[in-house]
């Protein structure tokens, strides 16, 4: 476990005190035997190798632990890391912006990952497209609770009444006349008006409606003749010469016979369809009945609750919407059909479009490509100066405390490799300069 504290961290006892322990004892011991044996040439280069040894070792400690602090508190040019704080924050931030965030790197890197196969691979996933589709519907859902159901009502309801209102009376006559003579549907209602015609004139009612007629017609022509021709009708009667009952019987025949004829497809049903088909089309220039439709069409504009119709329609909408839930569409298990079910099932076509166009398009995989190439880089490359402030930011923070405490962790065995180095090279050199020191010694006049 690290301790925390530059102080603690550079008094932790590690390998290079240990290094610098035994050189020390080392030349205790040396002096020892230089102390003993004056004379002993072993004695004085054991002196001589342990000395530069200490030297060296307490050399290296002094040169790094003045980096972090001032040893023994030493004040010139120690505890250079804090002294020179504010240039070190500098230089680790432009070391991130220039060299691991450079427009170069970042380019090249961005080019190296391939992100298209990935991004691919990844709405791929079944997990992936679950997530997007909900978040989609959730999001539809939101914006359909949001809306108001009565104003958009009676938008649509006034747009819809002055379609209505707007429509051309003698164009709608015209091809309402024409639509209905190409389906042949003048022809059922021609006939459907016949048979309702026949079951009135086949009732014995009529025959006796038609039977006063002929009787009431009869007193109106005698009266109007004179006394003769009362008369005469009367005698004329008495002698069963005319007989009103018979005469309407005969009518009523003959018109069930009319109209058996005119209910089926024959050449006096065409003839009289053909002249009520014309009549109608007559009846589109009459200004009267112009404008019998014109007031029809805003009578039923007005009269239809095409209100209430479309907030109804707007919360059935909203409520089957609802109850949907994505995984269970996903999965199968929706059970009945809703419009939310059509909805999710419509999403999720849309998105298979969408990942088959992605992998099989050339022509999309290459915009799609060039598009999150350059969107990657370009944030990244906009990301830069941010990265700069946020590693500034970080390393202002920092205490002189906590910034040894960086530096040291990341370096520790380094700087411990170094002290140990500077006793190991000290006995070394040591050595060497003893054996040179007694070979020129050796050469000397006074030998």
């Amino acid at each position: 476990m690290k301790l925390k504290g530059s102080v603690k961290i550079l008094n932790r006892w590690n390998n290079a005190d240990t290094t610098l322990l035994c050189a020390g004892l080392l030349f205790l011991a040396a002096v020892g035997v230089k102390n003993l044996s004056p004379d002993s040439i072993f004695a004085e280069g054991f002196l001589f190798v342990t000395e530069a040894a200490l030297v060296g070792g307490i050399a290296d400690w002094f040169a790094v632990t003045a980096l972090f602090k001032k040893p023994l508190g030493f004040p010139f040019h120690t505890a250079i890391l804090p002294n020179r704080r504010p240039d070190f924050v500098e230089a680790s931030v432009t070391m991130v912006q220039k060299e691991f965030f450079s427009r170069r790197t970042i380019f090249k890197k961005m080019g190296d990952l391939h992100l298209l196969p990935m991004l691919t691979e990844y709405f791929e996933k079944p997990e992936t497209r679950q997530l997007f589709l909900t978040e989609i519907f959730t999001a539809l859902k939101k914006f359909i609770n949001s809306q108001d159901k009565n104003s958009p009502a009676k938008s649509v309801a006034v747009t819809i009444r002055r379609a209505i209102g707007d429509i051309d009376s003698k164009k709608l006559i015209s091809e309402l006349g024409e639509r209905i003579k190409k389906s042949d549907k003048d022809r059922e209602i021609f006939e459907a008006l016949i048979k309702r015609v026949r079951v009135t004139a086949e009732k014995p009612d009529t025959r006796i409606k038609l039977q006063g007629i002929l009787e009431e017609y009869a007193a109106e022509k005698t009266q109007s003749s004179g006394v003769f021709s009362v008369l005469l009708a009367g005698l004329a009667q008495a002698l069963d010469f005319v007989n009103f009952e018979e005469a309407a019987q005969i009518m009523q025949t003959q018109l069930l016979k009319f109209l058996d004829e005119l209910s089926t497809d024959t050449p006096l049903q065409r003839k009289t369809l053909n002249e009520c088909r014309l009549k109608i089309a007559e009846m589109s220039e009459n200004p009267e009945f112009k404008d019998l439709v014109e007031r029809l069409q805003l009578d039923i504009a007005a009269s239809m609750p095409i209100e209430s119709a479309i907030e109804t329609a707007l919360i059935h909408l909203e409520n089957q919407i609802a109850v949907a839930d994505v995984e269970e569409i996903l999965a199968g298990k929706a059970g009945k059909r809703t419009l939310g079910t059509v909805f999710v099932e419509m999403l999720n076509e849309e998105y298979s479009r969408l990942l088959n166009l992605l992998k099989n398009d050339g022509n999309v995989k290459a915009a799609t490509e060039k598009f999150i190439y350059e969107l990657a880089a370009r944030t990244a490359l906009h990301a830069q100066p941010l990265i700069g402030s946020v590693a500034r930011a970080a390393l202002g923070k920092l205490t002189d405390e906590k910034l040894n405490e960086l530096v040291y962790d990341k370096a520790e065995q380094d700087f411990v490799w170094i002290r140990m180095n500077g006793s190991v090279v000290g006995s070394v050199v040591g050595l060497i300069l003893f054996v040179l020191i007694q070979i020129v010694g050796g050469f000397s006049p006074g030998a």
